[in-house]
Protein backbone atom coordinates (compact mmCIF):
# COMPACT_ATOMS: atom_id res chain seq x y z
CA UNK A 1 0.00 0.00 0.00
CA UNK A 2 2.06 2.66 -1.10
CA UNK A 3 5.23 2.80 0.81
CA UNK A 4 3.84 0.58 3.25
CA UNK A 5 3.45 -2.93 4.22
CA UNK A 6 0.87 -4.08 5.43
CA UNK A 7 -0.79 -8.16 6.70
CA UNK A 8 -4.04 -9.27 6.47
CA UNK A 9 -6.00 -12.11 5.67
CA UNK A 10 -6.91 -13.56 2.06
CA UNK A 11 -9.72 -15.73 0.87
CA UNK A 12 -10.62 -16.38 -2.74
CA UNK A 13 -13.66 -18.12 -3.35
CA UNK A 14 -14.07 -20.08 -7.13
CA UNK A 15 -16.75 -21.76 -8.67
CA UNK A 16 -16.32 -22.96 -12.28
CA UNK A 17 -17.24 -22.10 -14.31
CA UNK A 18 -18.14 -18.00 -14.16
CA UNK A 19 -17.55 -17.00 -10.26
CA UNK A 20 -14.41 -16.33 -8.03
CA UNK A 21 -14.61 -13.84 -5.01
CA UNK A 22 -11.52 -12.10 -3.38
CA UNK A 23 -11.91 -10.68 0.44
CA UNK A 24 -8.92 -9.32 1.56
CA UNK A 25 -9.24 -8.28 5.14
CA UNK A 26 -6.26 -5.76 6.51
CA UNK A 27 -5.68 -3.42 9.25
CA UNK A 28 -3.67 -0.38 7.90
CA UNK A 29 -4.37 1.72 10.41
CA UNK A 30 -4.95 1.02 14.80
CA UNK A 31 -7.71 -1.32 14.99
CA UNK A 32 -9.66 -0.31 12.16
CA UNK A 33 -10.21 -3.08 9.89
CA UNK A 34 -10.65 -3.01 6.19
CA UNK A 35 -12.49 -5.32 4.01
CA UNK A 36 -12.71 -5.55 0.26
CA UNK A 37 -14.22 -7.71 -1.70
CA UNK A 38 -13.80 -8.55 -5.33
CA UNK A 39 -14.26 -10.66 -8.43
CA UNK A 40 -17.44 -11.89 -10.73
CA UNK A 41 -20.30 -13.70 -10.96
CA UNK A 42 -21.39 -14.53 -14.13
CA UNK A 43 -22.83 -11.72 -15.53
CA UNK A 44 -22.11 -9.26 -12.33
CA UNK A 45 -19.32 -7.48 -11.37
CA UNK A 46 -18.54 -7.81 -7.65
CA UNK A 47 -16.86 -4.86 -5.81
CA UNK A 48 -17.63 -3.81 -2.45
CA UNK A 49 -15.79 -2.37 0.56
CA UNK A 50 -16.28 -1.68 4.63
CA UNK A 51 -14.73 -0.93 7.85
CA UNK A 52 -15.12 -2.14 10.80
CA UNK A 53 -13.54 -0.87 14.41
CA UNK A 54 -13.34 2.67 13.15
CA UNK A 55 -12.92 4.52 15.75
CA UNK A 56 -14.29 8.57 15.93
CA UNK A 57 -13.57 10.62 13.61
CA UNK A 58 -11.60 8.04 11.45
CA UNK A 59 -13.46 8.04 7.77
CA UNK A 60 -12.05 5.73 5.36
CA UNK A 61 -12.63 6.39 1.41
CA UNK A 62 -12.28 3.88 -1.19
CA UNK A 63 -12.94 4.13 -4.98
CA UNK A 64 -16.52 3.50 -5.52
CA UNK A 65 -17.22 0.54 -8.22
CA UNK A 66 -18.09 1.87 -11.32
CA UNK A 67 -21.59 2.65 -12.76
CA UNK A 68 -24.00 0.04 -13.76
CA UNK A 69 -23.80 -0.16 -17.77
CA UNK A 70 -21.19 1.85 -18.00
CA UNK A 71 -17.75 1.08 -20.36
CA UNK A 72 -16.07 1.37 -16.90
CA UNK A 73 -18.24 -1.44 -15.97
CA UNK A 74 -17.25 -3.55 -19.07
CA UNK A 75 -13.96 -2.86 -18.73
CA UNK A 76 -13.70 -4.11 -14.96
CA UNK A 77 -15.88 -7.23 -16.12
CA UNK A 78 -13.44 -7.89 -18.55
CA UNK A 79 -10.56 -7.59 -15.88
CA UNK A 80 -11.83 -9.67 -13.55
CA UNK A 81 -13.04 -12.54 -16.33
CA UNK A 82 -9.38 -12.38 -17.17
CA UNK A 83 -8.58 -13.11 -13.37
CA UNK A 84 -10.82 -16.05 -12.82
CA UNK A 85 -9.30 -17.70 -16.05
CA UNK A 86 -5.51 -16.54 -14.87
CA UNK A 87 -6.14 -18.21 -11.18
CA UNK A 88 -7.47 -21.11 -12.80
CA UNK A 89 -5.06 -21.92 -15.77
CA UNK A 90 -2.41 -21.69 -12.67
CA UNK A 91 -3.86 -23.41 -10.10
CA UNK A 92 -6.02 -26.28 -12.00
CA UNK A 93 -4.07 -26.03 -15.47
CA UNK A 94 -7.66 -25.89 -17.19
CA UNK A 95 -9.24 -23.32 -18.65
CA UNK A 96 -13.28 -22.08 -16.76
CA UNK A 97 -15.82 -22.84 -19.48
CA UNK A 98 -16.55 -19.17 -19.77
CA UNK A 99 -13.46 -17.97 -21.64
CA UNK A 100 -12.12 -20.97 -23.91
CA UNK A 101 -8.32 -20.43 -24.23
CA UNK A 102 -5.78 -21.61 -26.86
CA UNK A 103 -2.62 -22.87 -25.81
CA UNK A 104 0.48 -23.44 -27.47
CA UNK A 105 3.89 -24.69 -27.26
CA UNK A 106 6.29 -21.44 -26.30
CA UNK A 107 10.09 -23.46 -26.36
CA UNK A 108 12.08 -23.05 -23.29
CA UNK A 109 13.85 -19.97 -21.21
CA UNK A 110 16.40 -19.83 -19.11
CA UNK A 111 17.05 -17.49 -16.12
CA UNK A 112 20.10 -17.90 -13.38
CA UNK A 113 17.47 -20.52 -11.98
CA UNK A 114 17.66 -22.37 -14.70
CA UNK A 115 15.54 -23.75 -17.63
CA UNK A 116 11.46 -23.59 -17.51
CA UNK A 117 9.54 -25.14 -20.52
CA UNK A 118 6.76 -22.29 -21.94
CA UNK A 119 3.05 -22.49 -23.21
CA UNK A 120 1.51 -19.60 -24.53
CA UNK A 121 -1.97 -19.15 -23.47
CA UNK A 122 -4.44 -16.82 -25.70
CA UNK A 123 -8.07 -16.34 -25.55
CA UNK A 124 -10.54 -14.12 -26.32
CA UNK A 125 -10.13 -10.45 -27.17
CA UNK A 126 -6.62 -9.71 -25.86
CA UNK A 127 -6.42 -12.09 -23.35
CA UNK A 128 -2.80 -13.95 -23.29
CA UNK A 129 -0.27 -14.97 -20.86
CA UNK A 130 2.83 -17.19 -20.48
CA UNK A 131 3.08 -20.50 -18.20
CA UNK A 132 6.28 -21.46 -17.36
CA UNK A 133 6.98 -25.23 -16.14
CA UNK A 134 9.89 -26.59 -14.12
CA UNK A 135 11.57 -28.98 -16.26
CA UNK A 136 12.33 -31.75 -13.76
CA UNK A 137 8.78 -31.90 -11.52
CA UNK A 138 6.85 -30.46 -14.66
CA UNK A 139 4.91 -28.03 -11.79
CA UNK A 140 3.92 -24.57 -12.83
CA UNK A 141 6.88 -21.96 -11.70
CA UNK A 142 5.37 -18.85 -13.16
CA UNK A 143 2.48 -16.92 -15.21
CA UNK A 144 3.48 -13.90 -16.98
CA UNK A 145 1.27 -11.24 -18.31
CA UNK A 146 0.75 -7.83 -19.17
CA UNK A 147 -2.32 -5.78 -17.79
CA UNK A 148 -2.34 -2.55 -15.99
CA UNK A 149 -0.73 -2.08 -12.44
CA UNK A 150 -3.58 -2.93 -9.71
CA UNK A 151 -4.33 0.62 -7.67
CA UNK A 152 -5.48 0.36 -4.46
CA UNK A 153 -6.73 4.25 -3.06
CA UNK A 154 -7.11 4.71 1.06
CA UNK A 155 -8.48 8.21 2.21
CA UNK A 156 -8.24 8.90 6.10
CA UNK A 157 -9.61 11.85 7.67
CA UNK A 158 -9.65 12.22 11.74
CA UNK A 159 -11.03 15.40 12.48
CA UNK A 160 -9.91 18.98 10.99
CA UNK A 161 -11.05 20.97 8.21
CA UNK A 162 -12.73 19.07 5.13
CA UNK A 163 -10.55 19.49 1.77
CA UNK A 164 -10.62 21.96 -0.38
CA UNK A 165 -13.04 21.05 -3.02
CA UNK A 166 -11.40 22.86 -6.01
CA UNK A 167 -8.17 21.30 -4.80
CA UNK A 168 -9.90 17.97 -4.98
CA UNK A 169 -11.21 18.29 -8.52
CA UNK A 170 -8.27 19.52 -10.02
CA UNK A 171 -5.66 16.30 -8.85
CA UNK A 172 -8.98 14.32 -9.89
CA UNK A 173 -9.01 15.65 -13.31
CA UNK A 174 -5.51 15.59 -13.61
CA UNK A 175 -5.41 11.55 -12.03
CA UNK A 176 -8.21 10.59 -14.80
CA UNK A 177 -6.65 12.33 -17.54
CA UNK A 178 -3.57 10.00 -17.18
CA UNK A 179 -4.07 6.85 -19.10
CA UNK A 180 -2.96 4.05 -17.32
CA UNK A 181 -0.11 2.28 -18.81
CA UNK A 182 -0.04 -1.67 -19.12
CA UNK A 183 3.42 -3.63 -17.20
CA UNK A 184 4.65 -6.90 -17.43
CA UNK A 185 3.20 -8.79 -13.84
CA UNK A 186 4.45 -11.84 -12.86
CA UNK A 187 2.85 -14.49 -10.32
CA UNK A 188 5.26 -16.72 -8.95
CA UNK A 189 4.12 -20.31 -7.45
CA UNK A 190 5.96 -22.55 -5.19
CA UNK A 191 5.90 -24.51 -2.25
CA UNK A 192 3.33 -27.46 -3.70
CA UNK A 193 1.70 -29.77 -1.32
CA UNK A 194 -0.75 -32.53 -1.73
CA UNK A 195 -4.37 -31.44 -1.10
CA UNK A 196 -6.73 -34.32 -1.95
CA UNK A 197 -4.67 -36.22 -4.40
CA UNK A 198 -4.26 -32.79 -6.25
CA UNK A 199 -0.83 -30.45 -6.16
CA UNK A 200 -1.12 -27.01 -5.20
CA UNK A 201 0.69 -24.23 -4.85
CA UNK A 202 0.90 -22.98 -0.64
CA UNK A 203 3.19 -19.85 -1.55
CA UNK A 204 2.45 -17.48 -4.54
CA UNK A 205 4.15 -13.67 -4.79
CA UNK A 206 2.78 -11.62 -7.29
CA UNK A 207 5.52 -9.04 -9.18
CA UNK A 208 4.24 -5.41 -11.08
CA UNK A 209 6.65 -3.76 -13.25
CA UNK A 210 9.52 -5.72 -11.72
CA UNK A 211 8.12 -4.42 -7.88
CA UNK A 212 6.40 -7.23 -5.97
CA UNK A 213 3.44 -6.37 -4.72
CA UNK A 214 1.61 -9.20 -2.85
CA UNK A 215 3.14 -12.23 -0.94
CA UNK A 216 0.35 -15.17 -0.39
CA UNK A 217 0.75 -17.88 2.17
CA UNK A 218 -1.87 -20.20 2.00
CA UNK A 219 -3.06 -21.57 5.32
CA UNK A 220 -5.65 -23.72 4.01
CA UNK A 221 -6.72 -24.74 0.57
CA UNK A 222 -10.35 -26.85 -0.02
CA UNK A 223 -11.40 -28.99 -3.52
CA UNK A 224 -14.90 -28.68 -4.23
CA UNK A 225 -15.92 -27.23 -0.94
CA UNK A 226 -19.84 -26.51 -0.05
CA UNK A 227 -20.20 -22.88 -0.27
CA UNK A 228 -23.07 -20.63 1.30
CA UNK A 229 -25.84 -19.39 -0.87
CA UNK A 230 -24.63 -15.84 -0.72
CA UNK A 231 -20.72 -16.81 -0.97
CA UNK A 232 -21.02 -14.80 -4.68
CA UNK A 233 -23.38 -11.93 -3.95
CA UNK A 234 -20.64 -9.91 -2.62
CA UNK A 235 -21.76 -8.92 0.36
Amino acid sequence: MGDRQVTGELTIDMQLPDKMVRTDSMSPMGDATIVLISGVNGETLIRNSKTLNAGPGLMVRMPPPPAAGSDAETQALRAARADLARLAVAFLLTPPASMPLEFTDGGEAESPDGKADVVNVKGPGSFAARLFFDKSSHRPLMLSYQGVAPRMVVQTMRGGPPPDPAAQGHGNEAAAAQPPQAVDILMFLDDYRPVDGVMFPHHVSRSVDGKTTEEWTFKTIKVNPTFKPDAFSGK
